[in-house]
């Protein structure tokens, strides 16, 4: 009615300005200190380092934690982030190795991060003080290839639409269906999915009850959906190329985060100038100039639980640090299943329980290949685009096989961050980089998960050295003119993940993102147990964007619901 609908826009219009004029209080509290360290993301742990009467210790160093960071910064909160690697920004951190400098996360991002007034740049702008521009990939994106069938996947719909119908001119219907499907989903449906997930869980599961019908696509695998518009299944499998962007075959994962990526890249693909680390950097800065702290080689064993069963701090290196609030970014399982107390995981049976469905648990992650090339003379063209090669269209049939024997590969993802970053050649001269990404079960190196780093079993060097050829040989494949100007190579394998990455069982997607991941109530900022929250991938989405937003989703919860909510419709 119209007085319901009034009396909405009234709520929200008196939490947006309460929420407004907090946040200048807050500003003018903080009095921000302009001194920051020389290398902010590599400062080691110890005790001195840490500041007086924190509010906030955030548990991991990833985009999501470090953005729920710098918001409680900019709101006059005292953060401390604790990262258990060598370097802050998770899966935004570079290394270098033989003068190759190399990405390890972040090879493209959209969400119209190239338009400065988009909501998207503006929530990243807000934790990096403007400090970080892009660059606009080629207009194809990504490159879908399979034996001789080769797709351009172009921003433009229309131009990507017209070519689609051109391959498939008997599918004109299910093209055009995808599509609006596509936007309707994550245009509309998802924003306000992630708006009640910021509302207490009960409140949330009856306004999921309520629009049941509306969110019922939720309840729908990719391969579900895509069967209803065509029994094409070559169209079915181009139009799904890029599942391995949040790691589920069509028959497992969740149509809402098909229509996420496909969405996600309307209006461009971009990379950051400079390279990801900048974004990190400029965070950390950020957190720094408000009084706050990121400390690199500080594992945390355990969280902090007081008498009243509230999270009060840390244990870092055997010393306790304590802190009104906890947050944790380093996903639910590791949170609920080793940061938690053992006295007090009981009040995470259910979750625990939950994340041993096969549905809900992880079941892949990615091994890399990092490529260094000779380009001394300056004649290599790389493309500013990522390929996706396909061992054929029926992804799901590909995985089967991958899972009965993990040296056939489904599918394997090519990138060059040099070619798309204009500062590189210049940082380093005569220099070009190339990243092939395939999957990997986790249970085919748990075996050596206990050996220590760069010294593993023969038995394991073996295995990579058979993978490591494989990738090659793709590689090889697609861009022959490389063959004799390789002059490093390194491979990491689930495992790796887990050392450098932090993550569980090498996992660096999060939770599955199946159906059932977007039926849990319980993934969401808040706990079960008071002033402990979750940020990043499992309080959202898997990818740079999606944890993004779920450190703003954390940031905003752990503030007065009201004004929480409507801060972040404000962004949407």
């Amino acid at each position: 009615t119209n007085r319901t609908t009034a009396g909405s826009v009234a709520g929200l219009a008196c939490g947006t300005v309460a929420w407004l004029v907090y946040r200048s209080w807050a500003r003018k509290k903080a009095c921000p200190n302009v001194t920051t360290s020389d290398n902010p993301v590599k400062q080691g742990f110890s005790l001195k380092k840490v500041p007086p009467k924190l509010d906030a210790i955030v548990i991991g160093s990833g985009i999501g934690g470090l953005a729920t960071a710098a918001i409680l910064s900019k709101a006059g909160k005292r953060v401390l982030v604790l990262e258990q690697h060598d370097i802050a920004g998770g899966n935004l951190h570079t290394f270098t190795e033989k003068g190759y400098e190399f990405d390890t996360g972040l090879h493209y991002i959209g969400g119209d991060i190239g338009v400065k007034g988009s909501p998207f740049r503006k929530i990243l702008n807000y934790i990096t003080d403007e400090e970080i521009e892009w660059e606009r990939m080629d207009d194809a994106y990504d490159v879908a290839i399979s034996g001789d069938d080769k797709f351009h996947f172009y921003t433009s719909w229309t131009r990507l639409k017209k070519e689609l119908k051109a391959s498939f001119p008997d599918e004109s219907m299910a093209i055009d269906k995808n599509f609006e499907m596509v936007h309707r989903t994550a245009e509309y449906l998802f924003p306000v999915f992630v708006a009640l997930k910021m509302l207490p869980e009960s409140v949330f599961k009856f306004y999921m009850w309520l629009f049941h019908r509306q969110f019922e696509i939720f309840e729908k695998t990719t391969k579900q959906v895509l069967e209803t518009i065509t029994s094409n299944k070559k169209l079915m499998g181009v139009l799904s190329y890029h599942f391995g962007d949040y790691g589920e075959v069509p028959e497992r994962g969740a149509f809402v985060m098909h229509a996420l990526v496909t969405n996600f890249y309307r209006t461009g693909a971009y990379y950051p100038i400079g390279g990801p680390l900048k974004i990190s950097e400029s965070i950390v800065r950020l957190i720094e100039k408000w009084g706050g702290k990121v400390l690199v080689r500080a594992p945390v064993s355990s969280i902090l639980i007081d008498d009243k069963s509230r999270a009060c701090g840390v244990i870092v290196n055997g010393k306790q640090i304590l802190a009104k609030y906890i947050v944790s970014s380093v996903g639910a399982p590791a949170t609920m299943t080793r940061l938690v107390p053992e006295s007090h995981r009981s009040l995470f049976s259910r979750e625990i329980d939950m994340m041993k469905d096969q549905d809900i648990a992880s079941n892949i992650s990615l091994m890399s290949m990092f490529v260094g090339i000779d380009d001394s003379d300056g004649s290599l063209n790389l493309p500013k685009c990522n390929y996706w090669i396909h061992h054929s269209w029926d992804h799901d049939k590909n995985m089967a096989e991958h899972n009965k024997d993990c040296f056939q590969m489904p599918a394997y993802f090519i990138s060059f961050s040099s070619a798309k970053d204009p500062t590189y050649a210049s940082r380093h001269p005569g220099k070009q980089v190339a990243l092939v990404i395939g999957p990997s079960c986790y249970d085919d190196v748990e075996q050596f998960k206990n050996d220590r780093v760069k010294h593993r079993s023969e038995e394991y060097l073996e295995m990579k050295d058979k993978w490591q050829q494989k990738f090659t040989d793709v590689l090889l494949g697609q861009f022959p003119e490389l063959r004799n100007k390789i002059k490093f190579v390194d491979m990491g394998t689930a495992v790796t993940n887990d050392f450098y990455l932090g993550t569980h069982r090498g996992a660096v997607y999060g939770l599955a993102h199946t159906p059932k991941r977007f039926a849990q109530h319980w993934l969401r900022p808040k706990t079960n147990i008071k002033n402990l929250f979750l940020s990043g991938q499992d309080a959202c989405v898997c990818g740079i964007g999606g944890a993004l937003v779920g450190g703003y989703m954390c940031a905003y919860r752990m503030m007065s619901p009201l004004s929480s909510l409507c801060t972040l419709l404000l962004w949407v």
